[in-house]
């Protein structure tokens, strides 16, 4: 977890264009008109198309050339950046080489398979012959040359577990330990999850980044010798995929260094690609997007990926492109690339409304920008520890937790990147020491059963009034039934749905004893207690233990139990989380007396109000809507004492509610402290 924010501003649009228009001037034309109309500042042009092999020999690259530096000159003539996104380097899944190109060594997963035109980062002749094409790209005068998000070790098809297992990377690893592994010796000790071996993987995943740090730094180095004027930039796929290929992005990051661009570009991935589901977009921010600061240490130029594959118009609404446009901006970055120009139709905007939106929004955009510069965001989040992989199972859904995405759609703020509480779950407790792990303690925290066990096992908690106990699963779970003293009416001693929609780690019990508090029961179908689901507790520390396994089912009175849960946590100090209504998602981002609150709403209602808990209760002296055309106004708020004693109610009334499937921006100010 890192402890600040590498937050990119101003805001920018890069229009990411899939082919070149080859043979079609007047596409070409339409294309950067296009651009010039959606008041794009740069474009992005793939080297090649996707139904070309994916490595051409470099006599094919030499003679293209002199076409891209034209295609880069007209881009620069309109007064626009011009970009050239590599599109293939180890390759992004099987395709067939182009001829006596299939001489290199191929990635080989954890099983043995080898996906056709796909080739390993060790392999010295072909870091030869990606480096001298890209210097051969270079040549062709972009700002920037992008590596696309084919350069890593996890994910492609024809491939179905981690890479590279291929006789260089065993090689290697012998080497370098004086080990001698099969690859399926290898991988099975890998996965291993009843003792994980730590210092194998920690080894094992060393190598596979150390393999793509090295490539990438040959890159940089054949793009810096043949034009000192070109930046790099890097596109990344989603933490699970870094994670489970042995990625190390601080290495990479530095690799692609440049006198011209000492701050590379790096570009958050996650999909998105349609809008067919609108609360996907959420699950792709907060899974996506949100923890690449917290797994990024050095400075970089972070930029947000907005993409509908396969390149179909229309595939996203110009609503549901805004919103994802200001969640990028708000959660993480002002740059944007937009894969959104229709390469193969050039139907580019059929229903006349997203060039008018990329226009009217980018004022807003960057008045929301400008508002954040210094301040640093805050929310109750698991935080992405950068070794994950050491202990975790080596799968998508292991590795990583559903944990945030449900606390979003409780309408909790997120911030892996400065976790206020954190959260622990599982192993990830054993990445701390015993003297880091009494640090993060010591903040308040959230942990499940299992990280909450681990701890005690290790001598921990000891004294924490807290029990918990490891068993075989034990009665069906039928019920969970909300037991906190400060529950409101409406709410104590109710029973909460909990079939087909909630997980729980039924391998654990918990229960509390003097000096902790249940704030949740779990039942069986004949009313007979199972465990507590919820314990919170201030001895030795603050600290809420869940029993849950990350799937809070989105409903009110989950809402209500979590927040509980996360106020006696925090002692107050926390940012404001959305009550009563569900489907709206807050990100907080706070410094110099004041905070910024962008508010958004994923559902279809509309309301004609809507509270926010704010528990610091901090006096408020003003707070301010950000308007659609980038200037402050009085927002329609009313604030009083939070029910429950403690904290503020913040209230939001008319154009100062987020209409569905839309946005507000906040700047709350805060009396002077005496």
């Amino acid at each position: 977890m890192q402890a600040s924010s590498i937050y990119s501003t101003p805001v920018s649009y890069i229009l990411r264009v899939v082919g070149l228009s080859e043979g079609d001037e007047e596409e070409w034309a339409r294309t950067l008109d296009f651009a010039d109309a959606g008041a794009f500042d740069a474009v992005m042009c793939f080297n090649a198309t996707g139904e070309m092999p994916p490595h051409p020999p470099l006599g094919t690259i030499r003679e293209r050339v002199p076409f891209l530096a034209r295609r880069m000159a007209d881009i620069r003539a309109r007064g626009m950046s011009p970009m050239l996104n590599y599109f293939v380097t180890l390759g992004h899944g099987e395709a067939k080489p182009a001829a006596g190109m299939d001489r290199f060594q191929p990635i080989v997963d954890g099983l043995g398979r080898e996906p056709m035109g796909c080739y390993c980062p060790l392999d010295e002749s072909f870091a030869a012959y990606l480096a001298e094409a890209f210097q051969l790209h270079a040549l062709a005068g972009a700002d920037s040359l992008w590596i696309d998000d084919d350069f890593r070790l996890y994910g492609r098809d024809g491939a179905e577990t981690m890479q590279c297992f291929c006789p260089l990377h065993i090689g290697a690893f012998a080497e370098q330990h004086g080990e001698t592994w099969t690859r399926e010796a290898l991988y099975e000790r890998l996965l291993r999850m009843d003792a994980p071996d730590r210092e194998l993987r920690a080894r094992w995943f060393r190598l596979q980044g150390d393999s793509l740090a090295g490539l990438a730094a040959k890159l940089r180095d054949a793009v810096a010798a043949a034009d000192p004027a070109a930046g790099m930039g890097l596109m990344v796929v989603p933490p699970f995929m870094n994670g489970l290929g042995g990625r190390r992005l601080d290495a990479e990051i530095d690799a692609l260094r440049t006198p011209a661009l000492p701050d590379p570009w790096v570009r958050t991935g996650g999909g998105f690609y349609h809008d067919e589901r609108p609360l996907d977009l959420l699950d792709k921010i907060v899974n996506a997007v949100d923890p690449l600061p917290a797994m990024i240490g050095v400075p970089a130029r972070l930029c947000g990926e907005i993409e509908n594959y396969p390149f179909p118009v229309g595939y996203k609404s110009a609503t549901m492109l805004r919103m994802e446009m200001y969640l990028n901006v708000v959660s993480a970055s002002g740059h944007l690339t937009f894969s959104i120009h229709d390469f193969y139709l050039g139907n580019h905007d059929p229903s006349g409304n997203v060039l008018p939106m990329l226009r009217e929004t980018k004022p807003y955009l960057r008045a929301v920008a400008a508002a954040m510069v210094g301040k640093v965001r805050r929310g109750a989040s698991f935080p992405y520890h950068p070794r994950l992989a050491e202990v975790r199972a080596l799968t998508p859904e292991g590795y990583a937790s559903r944990w945030n995405v449900n606390l979003a759609r409780l309408g909790i703020p997120q911030s892996p990147s400065d976790a206020s509480p954190p959260l622990l779950i599982g192993t990830t407790a054993n990445l701390y020491s015993d003297t880091e792990a009494e640090a993060l303690l010591a903040r308040g925290a959230m942990l499940d059963a299992e990280a909450y066990w681990i701890l005690r096992e290790r001598g921990l908690l000891t004294e924490c009034p807290i029990t918990v106990e490891r068993r075989q699963p034990g009665g069906k779970i039928q019920t969970e039934r909300v037991v906190c003293k400060r529950a409101p009416d409406w709410l104590k001693g109710k029973n909460l749905a909990v079939r087909w929609h909630v997980s729980y780690l039924d391998g654990y019990s918990l229960e509390a004893t003097a000096g902790a508090e249940d704030l949740s029961l779990l039942l069986d179908a004949e009313g007979d207690r199972l465990s507590a689901g919820v314990v919170v507790t201030d001895r030795p520390y603050r600290l809420a233990v869940f029993l849950h396994a990350g799937e809070p089912m989105r409903e009110l009175g989950r809402q209500w139990l979590v927040q509980e849960a996360l106020c006696r946590v925090a002692e107050g100090k926390l940012p404001p989380m959305v009550e009563g209504t569900l489907n709206h998602y807050p990100v907080w981002w706070e410094g110099g007396g004041e905070a910024v609150l962008g508010l958004c709403n994923f559902g279809l209602e509309a309301f004609a109000r809507m509270t926010l808990r704010l528990p610091e209760g901090r006096p408020i002296v003003s707070v301010q809507r950000l308007a659609r055309d980038g200037e402050w106004t009085d927002a329609d708020y009313g604030a009083s004492p939070h029910v429950s004693g403690s904290g503020l109610s913040l209230i939001m009334h008319g154009d100062s509610v987020p209409r569905p499937l839309s946005f507000e921006t906040f700047r709350i100010r805060y009396a002077a402290d005496r």
